[in-house]
């Protein structure tokens, strides 16, 4: 069987034999307390048990003498747990060195990373403003382009509107976009069902018409191209260029 010691962290150190075979015997993991310490803290721990090592050794060779056989194994368990929380110092103090050094080097990386990010974002800003002095000169282009294909459009509307007699109407010029509807409709099937047989000692049918009602679907009306088209001004208050903005539901459309 071997002694192991349960050391708990920071100043509170309780020293105990168990019996324990090799298997049984695990490892704490300190972890989660490296991660709430810095490494000056557990050095200023470290210094601290030092001391009181160095204070409790001084007075021993004194005790050794005057002191009682209690005396003495009271003084060395206390140097033997100063003794414990200075290795225990050291280690901790070690990890959390090398945990610092890792979380700053981690920043670093992320800090190059953001700045590297920003300065590509500052570039693109600038191309933006100048895309955007673009698109008020494209859009202009546009709106004259739309005006004259509205006053057509209109002509267009107009005509179809005053058809004469047996003509038919102006298409729109462009693709149609919208959708023929259909009408309601009744559709008539006759089954023959077998009935039995006949004198003749043949099978009989009797007629049964199933009637079908196709409801109608209604037309979606072609939608001119100016009325489509969407341009919007630059900044918050800025007035449309050209066109109305529609919301469904509160989405734009």
């Amino acid at each position: 069987m071997i002694p192991t010691f349960t050391i708990r962290p920071r100043d509170y150190v309780e020293s105990h034999v168990t019996m324990r075979s090799p298997r049984e015997f695990s490892r704490p993991d300190w972890s989660a307390g490296l991660a709430l310490r810095a490494s000056t803290e557990i050095a200023a721990d470290r210094d601290a048990a030092v001391a009181e090592r160095s204070a409790l050794e001084a007075g021993r060779t004194d005790l050794m003498l005057t002191g009682t056989v209690d005396d003495v194994a009271d003084l060395e368990h206390r140097i033997a747990v100063a003794k414990v929380r200075i290795d225990q110092a050291e280690m901790q103090h070690a990890a959390a060195v090398i945990a610092e050094a890792k979380a700053k080097a981690d920043h670093e990386a992320e800090q190059t990373r953001r700045r590297a990010l920003r300065k590509q974002a500052m570039k693109a800003s600038a191309e933006v403003g100048r895309m955007a002095n673009d698109y008020l000169a494209a859009a202009g282009k546009l709106v004259t382009l739309l005006g004259q294909i509205r006053e057509r459009e209109r002509l267009i509307a107009e005509a179809n509107g005053n058809l004469p007699h047996d003509a038919e109407a102006v298409p729109p010029g462009e693709p149609f976009n919208g959708k023929a509807g259909t009408p309601s409709r009744h559709e008539t099937t006759v089954e023959q069902i077998y009935s039995g047989m006949g004198d003749d000692r043949r099978p009989t049918y009797r007629k049964h018409p199933t009637t079908t009602f196709t409801p109608s679907v209604p037309e979606e009306p072609h939608k001119p191209l100016s009325a489509r088209v969407y341009l919007p001004g630059l900044g918050r208050d800025a007035a449309p260029l050209w066109g109305v903005r529609y919301y469904v539901n509160g989405e734009p459309r």
